[in-house]
């Protein structure tokens, strides 16, 4: 049986900082994704207003009149994505998505007109690196750039289909919203069961099934991701990092990156130190055919 096979093509994209912005009504022939890293913002959309908070992101459909406001009180940062899906020969093959990966063929057979929700796993880090790819390479066809945009749909799609089916995820999302807010507190799982209003039993059962990890585990995970990207992308002190990430103590801290990571904190940093601009410097990227147009925002 001959494999099916879904092209897909970037056309247009950024990541930006804005204070204030407003955006008329309009639609077009591409997907849409905005990803709110930081601030908040307006989404207006079939009749709809969606507030937007960090970590949180909409999907728009082809066609569907939508606008963007960020109103004056503090800046917001998106992560853009405009796209075409298609199993035409327009674009570049996605090779396995439509047999292969069963979250992305539900996500395909039932794609919504607009979805608002949670970053269920780890879409803000397939934009980001789709994003800084896009405008390092300046090339519309590469294989890498086929193997970022494969891992960003399959990241969307289990980010829907997940939020439309786990039991419970609506207190899923709390508590991981809760987490993202206290990150850099004390953080114990008997005072995210009362904030929810459930059982601490019930919370942990739901970060096992819908995770594969402990609450505790969780927290852990998103502190050393939040280090890693200070120790690659920062000139803080071990010790600030270290605090700033939510441990008392630079032993506590070095003690547990090294269960993690196989090296201290300042190795890792001697080996991976990099500066990183996830910014696309108040321009938006479009791309038609090989060539690549900029507008500024």
């Amino acid at each position: 049986m001959e494999k099916k096979t879904i092209n897909g093509k970037v056309t247009a994209f950024y990541a930006l900082s804005l204070s204030e912005f407003h955006m008329n009504f309009h639609s077009h022939e591409s997907c849409e994704i905005m990803y709110v890293t930081s601030g908040c913002c307006t989404v207006y959309c079939q009749d709809k207003e969606y507030r937007i908070g960090p970590n949180q992101f909409i999907f728009i459909s082809p066609h569907i009149p939508h606008c963007l406001e960020i109103a004056s009180n503090g800046p917001c940062a998106i992560l853009n994505l405009e796209f075409i899906l298609s199993e035409s020969d327009t674009g570049m093959p996605l090779y396995g998505l439509l047999d292969e990966c069963g979250v992305f063929q539900e996500f395909q057979s039932r794609m919504p007109c607009c979805f608002y929700g949670m970053d269920f796993r780890a879409l803000g880090y397939s934009l980001k690196d789709l994003i800084s790819h896009m405008q390092r390479s300046k090339d519309s066809d590469d294989y890498l750039l086929r193997l970022i945009l494969s891992r960003t749909m399959v990241e969307l799609a289990a980010s829907v289909v997940s939020s439309k089916n786990e039991p419970g995820i609506i207190y899923l999302r709390k508590a991981r919203s809760y987490i993202d807010k206290n990150l850099h507190s004390a953080i114990t799982v008997p005072e995210i069961a009362e904030y929810l209003g459930i059982s601490k039993s019930y919370l942990q059962a739901l970060f096992s099934e819908a995770m594969g990890c402990s609450i505790i585990e969780y927290v852990t995970q998103k502190r050393m991701k939040e280090a890693v990207f200070l120790l690659e992308n920062s000139t803080l002190r071990i010790i600030d990092i270290a605090f700033s990430v939510g441990y008392n103590s630079r032993q506590h801290f070095a003690h547990t990156f090294e269960k993690h990571y196989g090296m201290s904190p300042l190795s890792y940093r001697q080996t991976h130190a990099r500066v990183l601009l996830p910014d696309t410097e108040h321009k938006r990227y479009e791309l038609r055919g090989e060539k690549i147009r900029l507008r500024s925002m």
